[in-house]
């Protein structure tokens, strides 16, 4: 594959895309009124929308170096805008008593969030992969496992990132890891994890 086929992969693929997948896979299946479906999907909508609003206003500012793969620490500010409205959107599906999913997925993005965080001063984790891997899980968990093959999806990412060189192996990798890990036991804690 060319150099156009992995720009063209990392920026369709990207962190929004895959969040807003997401979070509408695992509200979207749900067994509760389309009124509250749309209520949720607005809601969840803030954990990809706040951070990247903060992200682009730093770009255009000249903050960052790069749009597609900014250093560490310049993503920082984007990473704690992340953790407080993840952590907003969790507490309210959790009082408001959100389908298990809802609330777990808002888990999974609050921990995701604080791992990047704390780790951007010091290693950068491919986020592109974290979240791709965080639909195809929850695309096989909420909706069936004979959706395995969107597993591509994660190779594919990965080696964009790594063609690029946007990302080393190791943070792609760990990326994947990361989001793996957080999945399995936010699920198994909320008696979801069925792998």
């Amino acid at each position: 594959m060319s150099s156009e086929a992995a720009k063209f992969i990392t920026r369709v693929l990207n962190p929004f895309v895959c969040s807003l997948a997401t979070i509408f896979v695992a509200i979207f299946v749900q067994q509760i009124p389309t009124v509250q479906k749309i209520a949720w999907f607005a809601l969840f909508l803030l954990i990809a929308s706040v951070p990247l609003g903060i992200f682009y206003l730093d770009y255009v500012k000249g903050s960052i170096s790069s749009f597609w793969s900014p250093e560490g620490k310049e993503r920082q500010k984007a990473f704690l805008a992340w953790v407080l409205v993840a952590f907003i959107c969790t507490a309210l599906a959790y009082f408001l008593q959100a389908p298990r999913l809802i609330t777990a997925l808002g888990l999974v993005l609050l921990v995701l969030g604080a791992i990047n965080l704390i780790t951007a001063a010091v290693f950068k984790l491919s986020i592109h992969s974290e979240l791709v891997t965080l639909f195809v899980l929850t695309a096989i968990l909420a909706v069936s496992v004979s959706l395995i093959y969107l597993a591509v999806l994660i190779i594919l990412v990965g080696w964009s990132r790594i063609y690029l060189k946007d990302h080393t192996l190791s943070q792609v990798s760990l990326g994947v890891l990361t989001a793996l890990l957080v999945v399995y036991l936010v699920l198994a804690f909320f008696g979801l994890a069925t792998f």
